[in-house]
């Protein structure tokens, strides 16, 4: 998130101190944010949370985008698994440590001793070396949901101009992670059985500072995260 990684093709230069970029003095007012009428009907913590978004001078454009279907999306995680696994093995584990080199080879060691080592199964794995999926297949599947999930965002970020939309936990993130757009969550309330809920940002790519610095004026201005109680003594 810094800048420029060889290791890593997608990632690019920022030419900007990172981390004082997202850490001076930020705030909310007069940020532009898009608010899912779905969620602000269905979710009081959400609703609760837009409220206070716009007390502190944010302007918050309600929006119903239309749903995208997400086709074959386990394909990706299945091919892209079944490719960079062995990739990642190879260059940064020791093969007499990490003797697996490849997803048939996980599933044959699970096997092995499948009680201690895999008690809940393996299906997912077994999806995965399964997956027919072509080379020319799994390429037209990442453009057609890259070109779904930018339009989903799109139609708001572009539209209304705005900062950020807003979601709740990883509910949209699966939209956002084949647009190839940044997400990020801050705490924005609790169930009443204690259970953390998010206020997710979503952003356009290389947007990350900016996700960052909305992210750290939310937090400071409506401090809800609570430090647990056995964390506290």
């Amino acid at each position: 998130m810094t800048g420029r990684d060889e290791a890593d093709t997608k990632s690019v230069a920022t030419g900007q101190d990172f981390y004082e970029l997202v850490t001076k003095p930020n705030s909310l007012e007069g940020k532009r944010f898009g608010a899912m009428k779905n969620l602000l009907e269905d979710d009081a913590i959400y609703k609760r949370t837009i409220e206070k978004l716009r007390a502190l001078g944010a302007t918050v454009v309600e929006l119903s985008p239309t749903k995208i279907k997400m086709n074959h999306f386990l394909s990706i995680l299945n091919i892209d698994m079944r490719n960079d696994l062995p990739r990642y093995l190879t260059l940064h584990t020791y093969k007499e440590q990490v003797p697996v080199r490849s997803i048939t080879d996980v599933v044959a060691f699970n096997a092995a001793d499948s009680i201690t080592r895999i008690p809940y199964g393996q299906a997912l794995f077994r999806y995965i070396v399964g997956d027919r999926t072509t080379k020319e297949e799994l390429q037209n599947i990442k453009s057609d949901l890259e070109r779904q999930g930018r339009s989903f965002f799109d139609s708001g970020l572009d539209t209304h101009s705005l900062d950020a939309i807003l979601s709740i936990n990883n509910y949209h993130s699966g939209y956002a992670a084949v647009a190839k757009y940044p997400a990020l969550c801050i705490p924005m309330g609790y169930k009443t059985n204690g259970e953390p809920v998010n206020l997710t940002f979503i952003g356009k790519p290389f947007q990350e500072d900016k996700l960052l610095g909305l992210g750290l004026a939310f937090e400071q201005a409506t401090e809800v995260r609570e430090i647990p109680a056995e964390m506290a003594n």
